[in-house]
């Protein structure tokens, strides 16, 4: 008997055999779902800033204390 020369044949089944079309790609619109994160306002950012400048002012001067 002949042999292939492409290789030894697999047994297959028919619906393997069959060309499956590749699936959609998902495209979603809108906002992501991840965008619930309040942004800080500016006078948040000038509360947060303010503190940090007093903690450095504070250590500052504990060490030229010590």
């Amino acid at each position: 008997m002949a042999r292939s020369s492409r290789g030894p044949r697999q047994a297959t089944t028919w619906a393997a055999e069959q060309n499956s079309r590749p699936l959609p790609r998902i495209v979603r619109l809108g906002r992501p779902a991840n965008d619930n994160v309040r942004q800080l306002g500016p006078l948040t950012l000038a509360l947060y800033g303010t503190f940090a400048a007093v903690v450095v002012v504070l250590a500052m001067v504990h060490w030229q204390v010590i």
